[in-house]
């Protein structure tokens, strides 16, 4: 049966309807009317090899005009003539426009980054990746093609970074992401640079910096001192500090994860290093502070954003400030588990105790359950020597003798 062809009157005049519906112009081109009034052309077609029905979007109307369409139409029944396949060629087109737009190493790494964000990762794990990409990588290779970057100019320009190993790791890897994200997009045949880390694998990793155990009081004596302004920072760091945890567990405590009938704070694994849960024994001073916490509680994290209500504070705040005083370069936020780890071995404490409050994964699998399960009491003393050992400090004083001596554990 013939259609009878539209009218530009009639096309402007198509009203929306309780449900969409499509009006008919003749050999495949079709009028397609939402409920909420919008127009599309779509052009409807036999596959030239399958068979297969096929739908082409050709646009919106009043964007393309009946005319305007109608001239589509007629293109796309020749090249259906010629035995091509119009959608996939329409696909062909811009898989070929978004390789165009990837010839940067920035152009990649805006796209790698873009891709990033929809896979659902941590904030705190995206705003690493933004910092490295951005603050680094662009800087460095933004604006070499990308298939001009060989693993002799990578290696080049990462040796820059060579006095700061862990930094140096991060980037090689980053680097790597985004080198096989454009082989996977097409815009690179192969990576070159997926071995250039022997490059510098013999170049040892710098100890972060530990703050000595006689020092401890001066810090926390400064540290006391810093404004009002880094309340929630203030807690944070001594909160870190008396917990044995990594910064970034700290900050990312969330009230959920805290007993306080049990004195225990446990740690899902996802947020573990180590990726697998950690339960971590509460002196009564780290339990003080939580309280102090509490009467400020805004959301579900216990440090939590001044900025963000339902976010975690970013530990820049409390480096800023070491950064700016007398200690920059003494102290590390990290570095405070290595000044437990030594004075908790010096007095004595089972290594395996301590090794299990840090979290740390011995590469044996059942020693480490082990650890963390049969040692869980030994930690508790353990972890209320270093409270009571950091509220000496708090004072001016260095007394290894604080706590209950016979709570020293040396053959388990």
């Amino acid at each position: 049966m013939s259609v009878k062809p539209l009218t530009v009157t009639e096309v402007k005049g198509m009203k929306p309807r309780e449900k969409d519906y499509a009006v008919y112009d003749g050999f495949g081109l079709l009028l397609n009317v939402s409920k909420a009034g919008g127009k599309v052309w779509r052009f409807r077609y036999s596959h030239p090899i399958t068979k297969k029905r096929q739908t082409y979007t050709i646009g919106r109307f009043p964007e393309f005009s009946l005319a305007e369409a109608r001239e589509v139409r007629d293109e796309l029944r020749r090249m259906i003539a010629r035995g091509v396949d119009p959608v996939t060629e329409k696909k062909n087109r811009k898989i070929e426009m978004a390789l165009k737009n990837l010839q940067t190493f920035e152009s990649v790494a805006n796209a790698w980054v873009a891709f990033k964000k929809g896979a659902e990762l941590r904030k705190p794990t995206l705003n690493n990746i933004e910092y490295e990409v951005y603050k680094y990588l662009v800087p460095f290779f933004g604006k070499y093609s990308i298939d001009k970057i060989t693993a002799p100019l990578a290696i080049k320009i990462l040796d820059a970074v060579s006095d700061k190993n862990a930094l140096q790791k991060k980037l090689i890897s980053r680097l790597n992401e985004i080198m096989n994200y454009a082989v996977n997009c097409g815009a690179l045949k192969i990576n070159p640079l997926l071995k250039i880390k022997t490059a510098f694998a013999g170049k040892k990793n710098k100890s972060l910096a530990a703050l000595p155990i006689e020092r401890l009081p001066e810090f926390l004596s400064w540290w006391d001192s810093v404004p009002h302004k880094y309340q929630i920072a203030h807690n944070a760091l001594l909160f870190q500090v008396l917990t044995m945890v990594r910064p970034g567990e700290a900050i990312q405590a969330e009230w959920s994860e805290i007993d306080f009938d049990a004195g225990l704070w446990v740690i899902p694994e996802h947020k573990m290093k180590c990726h697998r849960e950690h339960v971590v024994p509460l002196s009564s001073q780290a339990i003080s502070i939580l309280r102090t916490m509490q009467e400020i509680k805004r959301g579900r994290y216990v440090f939590y954003s001044s900025r963000t209500k339902d976010a975690p504070m970013g530990r820049k705040t409390i480096n800023t400030a070491i950064i700016s005083s007398k200690f920059k370069g003494i102290v590390t936020l990290h570095g405070f588990r290595s000044m437990w780890s030594t004075l908790l071995n010096e007095e004595g404490f089972n290594p395996d105790v301590i090794e299990a409050a840090l979290a740390h994964k011995s590469g044996d699998k059942i020693r480490d359950i082990y650890n963390r399960t049969t040692y869980l009491e030994q930690r508790k003393i353990m972890m209320q020597w270093v409270g009571d050992f950091f509220d000496e400090a708090r004072k001016g004083v260095i007394n290894r003798s604080c706590g209950k001596k016979g709570l020293r554990i040396v053959n388990g």
